[in-house]
């Protein structure tokens, strides 16, 4: 068979199936089935005249601070939600620090690390200590300082470091407490107080400009503040 004869029988084919599709009978619609398509037209031209007569909505400025509200309250949700998912992790911010809080701690590292010094070129101490207490521990570092003064009848104790502010980055225990914003001679600190109705135990911790000063004792918020406004710098 060669090309010509094929395009013969192929296109008797066509000619073939084109003639059944012309014998089909005309499409007659019941009775049944023009009621329900006249119901369905009825239907639209009154839906599309009550949408063209029907007068523009307005947004009030209500309605927009409403809707403006919504996707704040939206937003927060979202970024607790965010917060749950990452382990209870939120930020931490105060004038002089900032940090991280998670479910059962926070921790926090000096804003104002620029031109700081890196090491500890100069000593504090306490110069106001209460009655009874004395230093038994001292340990010096190139970029921290750590002092313990006990009083041994009470059995009182307070630790005070000092710390270069690139090196700062301690966990404080703030499950159930928080911190507070204090003022320690002019410069911005923190303060947690743990005392209840058995037992005081505070820690306050400040930037004094050049280092990142820390008192840690069991005594009242009052007296580690009155101790704080005491550090001065030890002069050899």
């Amino acid at each position: 068979m060669n090309e010509s004869d094929f395009k013969s029988i192929l296109a008797e084919i066509c000619e073939e199936e084109a003639a059944e599709l012309n014998r089909v009978p005309p499409f007659k619609p019941s009775l049944r089935h023009r009621r329900a398509m006249k119901r369905i037209f009825v239907l639209y031209e009154k839906n599309t005249y009550a949408t063209a007569s029907s007068p523009a909505i307005v947004l009030t400025p209500q309605i927009k601070n409403l809707r403006f509200c919504k996707r704040v309250i939206i937003f927060f949700i979202l970024i607790l939600c965010a917060a749950i998912v990452t382990g209870f992790t939120i930020a931490f911010f105060s004038r002089n620090f900032y940090g991280t809080v998670y479910n059962d701690s926070t921790q926090i590292f000096a804003v104002n690390t620029e031109n700081c010094l890196t090491t500890i070129e100069y000593e504090y101490y306490l110069s106001e200590l209460p009655d009874g207490f004395e230093m038994t521990k001292h340990d010096s570092l190139s970029f921290d300082v750590y002092t313990v003064y006990e009083d041994k009848s009470s059995g009182k104790r307070i630790s005070f470091s000092q710390c270069a502010k690139n090196c700062f980055s301690p966990h404080y225990n703030t499950e159930k407490h928080d911190f507070e914003e204090i003022d320690v001679n002019g410069h911005a600190g923190l303060c947690i107080d743990f005392s209840d109705n058995k037992h005081d135990s505070s820690i306050v911790v400040w930037d004094n400009g050049d280092y990142i000063l820390e008192i840690v004792g069991n005594l009242s918020k009052n007296e580690l503040l009155i101790l704080a406004e005491s550090a001065k710098i030890l002069e050899n």
